[in-house]
């Protein structure tokens, strides 16, 4: 059994739904309100004549869809009948923008005192920068992240949008220790982070480096600010990456690769001189023509003898087309005909449910039955289609 099966969420989130799908893949009942319309993932990535996107065949399974304008007062009125219902309300809109909608977290909780009530925006709720538009590279611009990634003459954002990923990650975490909570108390509460809140709390090196070493982090590429090599380096076939955390492993890399005036000149055993010295200069140097004479391969069975942190630069389509690691810890599904991101955490001894997934759910396929739960007859459903309503 999955370990969220007793859990029910009402996902209001809209075009970005990430938070929403990790309750629903470990069991949670999720039901997702979406416009008349659809939500915009529905159609993000796809092609023509495509159809959904595979963006929402991800994000959207497991999960149950209910159409419902809650711009209108019946959608609001049918809303607030369904709330009782469920255990956690999730939204990435603001309760200002929520309260509008008669969503408010007063509101709601004079409906169910119980209910855990989560809010993902992009900047947080209060302060100058509340109500700016954001995109990931926004993100990482104001966080400060963006002027530390990259190289010495241009910032450079990662290749997905983290912020968004880590962002719902950080408010699941702390919806579900709300919920543990009002089990307890019998009183929910609101639980509220941002894109921004996240990046800036993963970022360790603003203690490390202005505070440790009096100095602000500088673009280094690839590479760290206290331990060296680690960067990416051209083989005969291909990238390859290496990352030295550690006076020892650096000696035992040398030796392995072959390269003992490595580990005995003293201009690079050992760190702070390696990395801070001379790592940017003639070592870099050094290290690309070795790796250039060597293969992947060969660089591989270096590192692993080694036992230091090294390897392949794979692609995507090199890890979905018959890796084994992916394959032993299955982290590639096929769900509906499609491939799709396997369940990051697995549950010991529940193997067989780890992977049990339900395609996404048509637009507003459980429209009809939520509401006939809700006491709605079948000549009232029709009246709330005719008018938009759903």
């Amino acid at each position: 059994m999955k370990p969220l099966t007793s859990l029910k969420v009402l996902d209001l989130t809209s075009g970005s739904p990430y938070l929403g799908s990790m309750f629903a893949d470990y069991g949670a009942e999720v039901l997702k309100i979406e416009p008349p319309e659809g939500d915009p993932m529905r159609r993000r990535g796809a092609g023509e004549g495509q159809g959904e996107s595979p963006y929402y065949a991800y994000y959207g399974r497991n999960k149950k869809s209910m159409t419902l304008d809650l711009s209108r007062p019946k959608g609001q009125e049918i809303v607030h009948r369904l709330l009782p219902q469920f255990d956690m309300l999730a939204a990435n809109l603001s309760e200002e923008a929520l309260s509008a909608w008669g969503l408010g977290y007063e509101e709601v909780h004079a409906i169910n005192p119980k209910l855990v009530y989560g809010i993902l925006t992009p900047f947080g709720e209060e302060g100058p920068w509340k109500d700016l538009p954001d995109y990931d590279l926004l993100v990482m611009a104001r966080s400060g992240l963006l002027e530390k990634t990259g190289f010495p003459e241009k910032p450079t954002k990662f290749g997905f949008p983290l912020s968004s990923f880590y962002s719902s990650w950080e408010l699941a975490a702390g919806m579900l220790a709300a919920y543990l909570r009002a089990q307890e108390s019998g009183e929910g509460c609101k639980v509220s982070t941002s894109a921004w809140h996240t990046i800036v709390s993963l970022d360790d090196t603003f203690a490390e480096c202005l505070q440790g070493l009096n100095t602000l982090p500088k673009r280094l590429g690839n590479g760290f600010p206290t331990t060296n090599p680690t960067d990416t380096f051209r083989c005969k076939n291909g990238w390859f990456a290496l990352s030295i955390g550690s006076d020892d492993q650096w000696l035992s890399f040398a030796r392995t690769a072959g390269k003992d005036v490595w580990a005995e000149d003293p201009r690079y055993a050992h760190d702070p001189a390696r990395s801070m010295e001379n790592y940017f200069g003639d070592l870099d140097q050094q290290l690309r023509d070795y790796f250039a004479e060597i293969t992947i391969e060969e660089a591989d069975r270096i590192c692993r003898e080694a036992m230091v942190p090294g390897g392949p630069c794979n692609t995507v389509r090199e890890l979905a087309e018959g890796n084994e690691q992916v394959e032993a810890r299955e982290m590639l599904l096929r769900v509906g005909g499609g491939l799709q991101l396997g369940m990051p955490a697995k549950f010991l001894r529940d193997n067989e449910h780890d992977n049990d997934v339900a395609p996404a759910a048509a637009l507003g396929a459980d429209t009809d039955g939520v509401l006939a739960q809700l006491g709605f007859g079948g000549a009232e459903i029709d009246a709330l289609r005719t008018g938009h309503v759903i």
